[in-house]
């Protein structure tokens, strides 16, 4: 299978480590290579996290400045030049456009849900559920729930990444459109289970509150970039954050509660026969 383009969200995030690695082996601290811009204190730690971009001058300044030349030099500014193109548009929500690339060029997702979550999402189940939402246009009812099958999609293909997912009971039990496309969408939890790159555990009701199920997010670890980043998803928009911790802490707990794998099979097997 062909490389897929990473997108200038991962490009950014990736010059941002670059640059990041430069700066600190040039013994350059962050407030001397703001100043050598004159940029507001704090500007840079943005850049060498991805969340801004910076242009073909400001990179010449802090190449210059951190004494990287040659080969390296011009490394990082075609990075730079990859990370300031324009995206393709996506077929989501505006706020979501940079969260595709991301879960794109993840090698590793993990998520903990309420619900079933888009990625894992039939087309049928994804429109009855988008069209239930106060910020999704009728018009953008079909391609947008085709988008979530089709990412959904790539975890049949070679070179899938590996996905951990932990859903809350409830995520089986809520009815979302007709039985029969809750019955299909239930059918596609199962397949996607049967895969050898997904984990997919329930952790049941009985279990009692979690965090995470509370604050539905998505973890990625971005290899080319080696950053993990946490993606939380709220009504009319989304934070990504890097400092992961509470997020992965909230993961384990909720796998540590969760239902074997073998176990989870079974009882979607259970939902499945009911349905």
């Amino acid at each position: 299978m062909p490389e897929e383009d990473p997108g200038p969200v991962v490009q950014r995030l990736i010059l941002g480590e670059r640059l990041r690695t430069h700066r600190e082996a040039a013994g350059v601290g962050l407030d001397d290579a703001n100043s050598a811009l004159g940029w507001y204190r704090g500007k840079l730690s943005k850049v060498e996290t991805g969340t801004l971009g910076v242009s073909e001058k400001e990179l010449v300044v802090l190449l210059s400045q951190y004494g990287v030349t040659g080969p390296d030099a011009e490394q990082v500014r075609q990075l730079g030049r990859e990370a300031r193109r324009r995206a393709a548009p996506e077929r989501v929500s505006d706020w979501a456009k940079q969260y595709i690339p991301l879960e794109r060029a993840a090698s590793e997702i993990r998520m903990v849900y309420s619900e079933i979550p888009g990625m894992l999402q039939t087309r049928d189940y994804g429109r009855a559920q988008l069209s239930r939402s106060p910020v999704v246009t009728a018009a953008d009812l079909e391609p947008m729930s085709t988008a979530r099958e089709e990412r959904g999609n790539r975890l049949y293909l070679d070179g899938a990444p590996r996905v951990k997912a932990v859903l809350g009971e409830e995520a089986l039990l809520r009815r979302v459109g007709t039985p029969q496309q809750m019955r299909s969408q239930l059918v596609r939890l199962r397949e996607m289970a049967d895969l050898p790159t997904v984990s997919l555990r329930v952790v049941q009701l009985t279990c009692g509150p979690h965090a995470g199920l509370s604050c539905p997010f998505t973890l990625l670890w971005i290899e080319q970039a080696r950053a993990t980043i946490a993606y939380v998803e709220t009504l009319t928009g989304a934070d990504y954050v890097k400092s992961t911790g509470a997020y992965t802490l909230a993961f384990e707990q909720a796998e540590a509660d969760a239902l074997s794998e073998d176990d989870t099979r079974t009882l979607i097997d259970d939902f499945i026969g009911k349905e």
